[in-house]
């Protein structure tokens, strides 16, 4: 684990808002804290600065790791994964506020749905609950 420089991480969290920025998930209601991401991992080349950090809940940080790509569970074939400085999240994904989970629209939305278990059954349990509290678990996109 890499220790993020303290002006560096709350610049981070602030950008993010709060929430993890692959599957959206607030920090609020989660007893866990969110790791900071190195989008492009540093196994990789990647550098600990501001382009290249993101806000990661701590399933999502641990699926990723040092990958950068997925399988598309529709070509089959590897793809990138969405890359949240410098693609727009919801031209990859969209959210389903019945069923709480988050669907690929492209070959990089769906190969991180698939390489981030974005819809395992335990988080999508915990959105219910945190909607059941009042608590958003994703915005309206």
């Amino acid at each position: 684990m890499t220790n993020i420089p303290e002006h560096l991480r709350t610049q981070v969290v602030a950008r993010g808002s709060g929430r993890c920025e692959y599957c959206g998930i607030p920090v609020q209601g989660q007893i866990a804290w969110f790791p900071i991401d190195h989008v492009l991992p540093r196994s990789q080349g990647g550098k600990t600065e501001l382009t290249n950090l993101a806000m990661a809940c701590p399933r999502c940080n641990g699926h990723k790791w040092a990958h950068e790509t997925g399988p598309d569970p529709d070509t089959g074939t590897d793809e990138a994964l969405f890359n949240p400085r410098t693609q727009v999240w919801t031209e990859h994904f969209r959210w389903s506020p019945a069923t709480l989970e988050i669907e690929g629209k492209t070959p990089c939305g769906r190969a991180t749905v698939v390489r981030l278990r974005m819809n395992d059954p335990e988080i999508v349990a915990i959105r219910h609950l945190l909607t059941e509290l009042g608590i958003r678990v994703r915005d309206q996109q």
